[in-house]
């Protein structure tokens, strides 16, 4: 049953910026989610669901971006109630404000709501808010409750919601399909979920570090965004506003913590920058916008903007002027990784590649615990046909983020280099199996039995591979 319900709904958009009004007290399940489906199940849900979505939504592929979102989300799981789940955060390239949690601890972020935010505790606070859903168990709690109720109508519920939520129209057609009790009672369902990740989330907050006043704070942004802007704003502001009575809760509930006032860390203010100097547009037109800022001190840390003004400079191809601002920076801060990163690229684009890897290799020797650095790095040297060395560089990236689709696309690019077609394959269909696309995947695995020869033991292997991914792909379409 959880498999089909869930196979109704790819994600769950758990609505954290529009709100649902009423008080409803949520059901204690305890146990029953988990005889309906597992941590472990939830987790391959989740794995599954984020290698089919990368099909369809536009992941955020900057390491320095994905890096940021990941140390937040890590620094707040950490003061959750569950600190040893593996949670994963990542970054969908969308300017409208929204973020979700999908099954099994991931949990995405719009850049639009990354930019819309004033401050850092208002990110934070829309992120344990997320958080909280997923430590919670709010999904498998949803699909247990599912058991009380016909699964044509629980799977029209979860359509209907995650239609309205994600701005496409025809949710609340979805829901009216089904029985007027049986669709109240899911939204209210909803409802006690967010009331309840609004209370947990902003536990996690402050002890996080963060003032708990920046959830109600952002809450009532969102209701002045859509007084002024009703009729331009996403279809699931609209649909669920903030309320009156939601911001006044989660006032009152901050309220009873102690004022807090925690700068916003640099990382928060260079990403929001670096956001807007890649956003689509004329590089042009946002360059003049970058200056004029610096020029009339429109800006809340001067670092942050004068490095999204060398980034756009640099996507302009205004070089020589990128290189000059870069400067600046780096005579400042001259260990800051980004400012070394941006310096090497810059250089990298007036094709001056040994300077380049002069400067990442530097800069590495420092820091070699950074993944972007390390990103950047492993993709100057395979431009300059040093595979050898991307690949042993890649190997040690894998190892810490061995779920990263784009590491093992380089690395195949790496080995095919090297000459290692065998391992090249191999890599290329991990690429392709992590960005869901599986029948590819096994493309490439059947390729690497090729190259594989009489080695008993790579040709077990890869066969092995191939036979669990044809079962994933079975189980799937029996959903």
């Amino acid at each position: 049953m959880w498999r089909a319900v869930l196979a109704a709904s790819l994600l769950y958009p758990t609505g954290h910026l529009p709100a649902y009004a009423g008080n409803t007290n949520l059901p204690d399940l305890g146990d029953e989610s988990i005889a309906v489906i597992s941590p472990a199940q939830e987790r391959k849900l989740g794995e599954d669901l984020m290698r089919r979505s990368r099909r369809t939504l536009a992941f955020m592929n900057d390491p320095e971006i994905n890096e940021y979102i990941q140390s937040l989300g890590q620094r707040l799981v950490s003061r959750s109630d569950n600190p040893q789940q593996d949670f994963r955060f990542f970054v969908i390239n969308n300017p409208t404000i929204n973020a979700f949690a999908v099954p099994g601890g991931f949990i995405g972020v719009h850049t639009g709501l990354i930019l819309a935010t004033q401050n850092e505790a208002e990110l934070a606070s829309v992120l344990a808010h997320e958080t909280a859903h997923i430590t919670q168990r709010h999904i498998p709690r949803l699909i247990a409750e599912s058991q009380r109720t016909t699964l044509p109508a629980m799977a029209a519920i979860l359509a209907g919601i995650l239609l309205a939520s994600s701005g496409h129209q025809g949710g609340e057609a979805a829901i009216a399909l089904t029985s007027a009790a049986v669709a109240q009672k899911g939204i209210n369902y909803t409802r006690s979920f967010e009331e309840e990740a609004d209370r947990i989330g902003m536990q996690i907050l402050a002890q996080s570090g963060f003032d708990p006043r920046a959830m109600p704070a952002f809450f009532e942004q969102m209701q002045n965004l859509n007084r002024l802007n009703d009729t331009s704003l996403p279809e699931f502001l609209r649909t669920h506003p903030v309320t009156t009575s939601r911001i006044a809760d989660s006032r009152n509930r901050a309220e009873q913590f102690r004022v807090r006032q925690t700068p916003d860390s640099g990382d928060f203010q260079h990403v929001r920058a670096k956001i807007r100097a890649l956003a689509p547009g004329n590089p042009e037109e946002i360059v003049r916008g970058f200056r004029e800022n610096l020029a009339q001190g429109k800006y809340l840390n001067a670092d942050a903007e004068r490095y999204g003004y060398a980034m756009v400079l640099l996507r302009a191809r205004q070089l020589a002027t990128a290189r000059a601002e870069i400067q600046k920076l780096v005579e400042q801060q001259p260990s800051r990784a980004s400012y070394r990163i941006l310096q090497a690229e810059t250089e990298m684009t007036a094709e001056n590649y040994k300077q380049a890897l002069a400067i990442y290799a530097d800069t590495y020797a420092k820091t070699p615990a950074s993944a972007p650095l390390m990103h950047y790095y492993v993709s100057a040297l395979l431009k300059t046909g040093k595979y050898r060395q991307a690949k042993d560089l890649l190997k040690t990236a894998l190892q810490r983020r061995p779920e990263d689709p784009e590491l093992y696309r380089m690395l195949a690019q790496a080995a095919g280099g090297t000459g290692a077609t065998y391992e090249a394959h191999q890599a290329m269909a991990e690429h392709h199996y992590l960005s869901g696309n599986p029948h590819a995947a096994i493309e490439q695995l059947q390729l690497a039995t090729r190259f594989a020869g009489d080695n008993f033991y790579l040709q077990s292997s890869l066969e092995a591979r191939i036979a669990a991914i044809k079962e994933e792909i079975a189980t799937y379409q029996k959903k």
